[in-house]
């Protein structure tokens, strides 16, 4: 049969005459046109001593002719030894690539790009088994479709219907969300401290729906997104309180929405004037103010009140309406300059020895001071001033080369 030369069987006469010789324990003799096993070997580049009888990924001898591809390649180990060849660059390429076809991994195992990156920079790429293991599938595939490698792996990763024909169609994973007695229990708690009574049952299956819902979906859910959908049904049972037990309330002072605004607003005014404030309480102050405008300036009042408490010296601006952090820009600008910190970084509670006397700190006893601080010390300021006051030294006493 023409062309399929590996396949054909030995002469009836050959095969009797091996056995013959195998009875008598001596080897068969060879004649001169036939190579010795040694030979044959050699010929085949297999060291002296071994046979060709290594099988390749898919189970083929290895050298096996496969029509319309190429030659059976690949072993056991080719995973390895492809990375073993590779620059570190070069490897996490690979690595990469392969991350990206679907399937080839199980869950939660293929190589990311944030796994790759610390790997990086801890200053090794080191593949794991089971990149070993995806390797060697890619290559018993390129046995047969007579490519490299590197090819079949760009088609893989571009192509997902095909990926899916040879490891499988890959289901997402359903995302876990909160559990509903989890919800009932935490909005309970939540409602207690800002009511003092539970929530029914249908705000808080309407509540655990809106929350499941984005938890599931493809983006997830962000703690702004949960915080506004608990927002509106804190909002929905303080407009049935005080719609039923208030009377003769302004038109418009729970409008939807406003319990939201005045979250975000106490809460800044605590943060601007550096006062310590727990969720729960600006929560309070934020139901608290839904009653009346005449409630909500309380609230801010209260603020300025302890701002003037803790910041004697600028009792006349809080006054006036400023808040702490307006107050306090000139000596926030130079903290920020002097200790290489952001602006938004610095907290107002490190800026109370400005102005907890009867008169503010001068903006010149401020600089002495952070300049002698610990903190300096640790500025590249400090820094490179240490380096360049030595290297003054040295040059004064000749000491050092000018290289």
């Amino acid at each position: 049969m023409v062309g399929l030369d590996i396949f054909a069987l030995p002469s009836t006469k050959e095969a009797k005459k091996k056995k013959d010789a195998a009875k008598a324990g001596t080897p068969p003799k060879t004649t001169g046109t036939q190579p010795t096993e040694s030979a044959t070997n050699a010929t085949a580049g297999i060291p002296i001593g071994q046979t060709n009888d290594s099988k390749t990924l898919s189970g083929l001898p290895k050298g096996t002719q496969i029509k319309g591809a190429g030659t059976a390649t690949y072993e056991k180990g080719a995973g390895a030894l492809k990375f073993a060849n590779l620059s570190l660059d070069d490897r996490a390429t690979l690595l990469l690539r392969m991350g990206q076809i679907p399937g080839l991994y199980a869950t939660g195992l293929a190589p990311t790009p944030d796994f790759i990156s610390k790997q990086i920079k801890s200053g090794s790429i080191v593949p794991r088994d089971v990149d070993f293991q995806a390797l060697e599938k890619i290559a018993a595939i390129s046995d047969w479709s007579g490519d490299t490698t590197d090819n079949t792996i760009i088609k893989l990763s571009s192509n997902r219907a095909m990926a899916e024909q040879f490891f499988g169609k890959v289901t997402p994973a359903v995302k876990a969300v909160t559990s509903y007695s989890a919800i009932e229990a935490d909005l309970n708690s939540k409602f207690l401290d800002l009511f003092e009574s539970k929530p029914d049952s249908g705000l808080i299956k309407a509540y655990a729906k809106e929350v499941n819902a984005l938890e599931s979906s493809k983006s997830g859910i962000t703690a702004q997104q949960k915080e506004d959908i608990l927002l509106k049904y804190v909002q929905k049972k303080a407009n049935d309180l005080y719609n039923l037990n208030q009377t003769g309330m302004a038109p418009g002072t729970t409008d939807k929405g406003a319990l939201g605004r005045y979250v975000r607003n106490i809460r800044t005014a605590y943060n601007n004037n550096g006062i310590p404030i727990n969720e729960k309480q600006i929560y309070s102050k934020a139901v608290e103010s839904l009653r009346s405008q005449d409630a909500y300036k309380n609230v801010l009042d209260g603020v300025t009140m302890q701002a003037t408490a803790i910041l004697p010296a600028f009792k006349d601006f809080f006054a006036q309406g400023k808040t702490a952090r307006e107050i306090l820009s000139p000596w926030i600008n130079l903290r920020s300059q002097i200790l290489e910190i952001p602006e938004d970084q610095i907290s107002i509670q490190d800026m109370y020895n400005v102005g907890s006397g009867e008169k503010a700190m001068s903006i010149n006893e401020y600089k002495k001071m952070l300049y002698a601080s610990d903190e300096f010390k640790k500025t590249n300021a400090f820094k490179s001033r240490s380096t360049n006051d030595l290297q003054a030294l040295l040059r004064a006493f000749n000491i050092g080369g000018r290289g």
